[in-house]
């Protein structure tokens, strides 16, 4: 069982040809709206790869949560544990130009009120797969809690109560998340400092350059597929819930790593921040295997 502790949001993805310079009107060429936030974006795309999936989240009281839960149910993930907030639905407005480049601005809602409390028994599995979308005591709690393996995706990039790396064995930063939480520029350096605090990998997603493994006196480059991509919204949440699925199935770290790199590429090829159902994805993974 993988335990998805985090945030959902309804994303309007708006499609235009360039971002605006400041103080510029940019036309949009289409709009979608769909189902997002990071905690909800890595529990359907890990239950899409064929895993056993706990969400433990927050919505509003109003269609939009109604709406994610009908979802979720579809999507085959246990949702006994998802919250009932009296405020909004957690909701993000998503730029995607040309290239596939994205801009995200995020209102919180209803994901600001999951509280350490409504943790309780719910912390068992295991893996637990958390992020920086809700509430960093939130965050802690499960973390400190869980009785398995603990990942969590420190996205965005924020953290003030650092002391919850204590608590990680896998970090899964980007390249802008690395260097916020290590204060380094030096990939190396900054594993080192990282590594003081995680307990097993510090994992450095690169986007088209893979991601890079760092361990305890080991470093491992890990390419990636190459691609066309058409939107890079979500392909972290997708590389972070096909890592955890492929650790809890009990794969070494270098072999989820490159497994996720494939199918966070895969997801690129498609508008929206879902990953891909396994029969999509199948034989690439067993051409990697």
């Amino acid at each position: 069982m993988i335990t998805v502790v985090g945030s959902y949001n309804v994303d309007f993805i708006l499609k235009v040809d360039k971002f605006p310079e400041e103080g510029e009107t940019v036309f949009i060429k289409d709009i979608y709206i769909s189902h997002g936030g990071k905690g909800s974006n890595q529990a359907v795309s890990a239950s899409r790869l064929g895993a056993k999936v706990k969400l433990i989240a927050a919505v509003g009281n109003d269609e939009y949560g109604r709406r994610a839960i009908s979802f979720w149910e579809d999507e085959k993930i246990d949702v006994g544990y998802v919250k009932i907030k009296n405020a909004p639905t957690g909701s993000a407005y998503i730029i995607v130009n040309e290239n596939g480049q994205n801009m995200i601005v995020v209102n919180r809602g209803a994901n600001i009120f999951l509280l350490p409390e409504d943790l309780n028994s719910e912390l068992k599995g295991e893996v637990v797969l958390t992020q920086l979308e809700i509430r960093e005591d939130t965050v802690k709690k499960a973390l400190r809690e869980f009785n398995g393996l603990r990942i969590l995706n420190p996205a965005p990039a924020t953290l003030n109560d650092i002391s919850i790396l204590d608590y990680v064995d896998i970090l899964t930063p980007n390249e802008v998340e690395f260097k916020e939480l290590s204060g380094a520029d030096d990939l190396d350096y900054g594993i080192e400092v990282l590594l003081k605090k995680v307990k097993k990998a510090v994992i450095i997603t690169l986007g088209e350059k893979g991601a890079l493994i760092g361990m305890r006196n080991k470093r491992i480059r890990v390419e990636t597929m190459k691609v066309n991509a058409i939107d890079t919204t979500g392909a972290g949440d997708v590389f972070n819930a096909t890592l955890a699925v492929y650790l809890e199935k009990g794969y070494e770290i270098e072999r989820a790593v490159r497994i996720a790199n494939i199918i966070a590429a895969y997801s690129t090829t498609k508008i929206g921040a879902l990953g891909p159902r396994l029969e999509e994805v199948k034989s690439l993974i067993e051409e990697e295997a």
